[in-house]
């Protein structure tokens, strides 16, 4: 009865989420650079409000990857960021009225954009302060990794979000516009980091690492997840049913392939630049976001993240030496 009561969860989370997307769809409008996206095999698709002084540095990183085209969903940005992104060639933008927090944080939307917009194209669903890393990126390219999963009969990547932080105050952790967020927060907790995996769901959920130490140290598990699948080839309906933490079909939360080795991928996240301390006094910012954000309000800036468990990261090696990403002979 416990099964047949989760599993009936499940699909009522499809359901909801099938719905939503429906709904919320009236709230996009579309100026999209057709004939490139057309032609294009992997697509950035992110959700962004006010990240003009990010974009020069995501476009560049992800270009860099090998991904063809972009597409931002803009919840109505007033900073640089239309001017930024008018002019690019490989970037389309979706116009999202509403709200972020009503649209399940943008879930909603991108539902809407990657089963209208991608079929038949890889995905990766990303913020616009998130950097995917995968074994031997230094010397492959997302097009390499998508053959090899292909390859293998999968049709997607679990990741685990890395939370990067630098060695004094977070208010102190100043990016230029444009800057690369690694100079500025080269760190990362090298353990610290609890799984517990749903067999229904196919899902292994993972929270701890810096935010668990710093914030949620007595209630790990009210903390926010670490697990995500953001990497996916849309070759029917997917459905992102909790953030990009869990997906339709369930399938593909946890897909290694039969008889092979698994690779997974991580997302370094750049939350805790100098920027967040105004992000997290905005009263409109905090009310478009989870629960979680109360706990970063409190401490205003002034957290010190550096421990124990600090370590600077340099590559992907680094990842892999401390088990938190798999597949270093993926490549051969």
């Amino acid at each position: 009865m416990k099964f047949a009561s989760q599993t009936s969860s499940s699909v009522l989370h499809y359901s909801k989420a099938r719905l939503r997307q429906l709904i919320k769809s009236r709230q996009l409008s579309f100026n999209l650079r057709e004939s490139a996206l057309a032609g294009a095999g992997h697509v950035v698709v992110c959700v962004i409000r006010n990240e003009g002084h990010r974009l020069p540095f995501f476009l560049d990183y992800y270009r860099r990857q090998r991904f063809d085209h972009f597409i931002f969903i803009d919840n109505q940005s007033d900073d640089s960021t239309k001017s930024i992104l008018e002019n690019q060639k490989d970037v389309s933008v979706v116009s999202a009225a509403g709200s972020y927090k009503a649209a399940r944080f943008g879930n909603d939307w991108v539902n809407e954009v990657i089963n209208r917009l991608c079929r038949d194209k890889w995905v990766l669903y990303v913020d616009a302060d998130e950097y995917l890393v995968f074994p031997h990126d230094d010397c492959r390219s997302i097009r390499d990794l998508t053959a090899h999963l292909s390859r293998q009969g999968l049709q997607s990547l679990r990741a685990i979000m890395i939370d990067m932080y630098g060695p004094g105050r977070l208010a102190d952790n100043i990016c230029e516009i444009g800057g690369d967020p690694l100079t500025v927060c080269p760190l990362f907790d090298r353990s610290g980091y609890m799984k517990h995996h749903d067999p229904v769901e196919n899902t292994t959920w993972i929270k701890g690492g810096v935010r668990g130490r710093i914030y949620f140290r007595d209630r790990l598990w009210d903390g926010p997840a670490l697990n995500k699948v953001p990497l996916i080839h849309v070759s029917g309906e997917r459905l992102y049913l909790k953030s990009s933490h869990q997906i339709w079909p369930l399938s593909l939360n946890y897909a290694d392939p039969v008889g092979g080795h698994a690779v997974t991928g991580a997302l370094l996240h750049f939350k805790f630049l100098s920027t967040f301390v105004d992000k997290i006094a905005d009263l409109h910012n905090l009310s478009e976001h989870t629960d979680e954000y109360a706990a970063y309000a409190n401490s205003a800036g002034n957290e010190i993240f550096l421990g124990a468990n600090s370590q600077r990261y340099r590559g992907w090696a680094d990842l892999m030496e401390n088990g938190l990403l798999d597949g270093t002979d993926w490549h051969l």
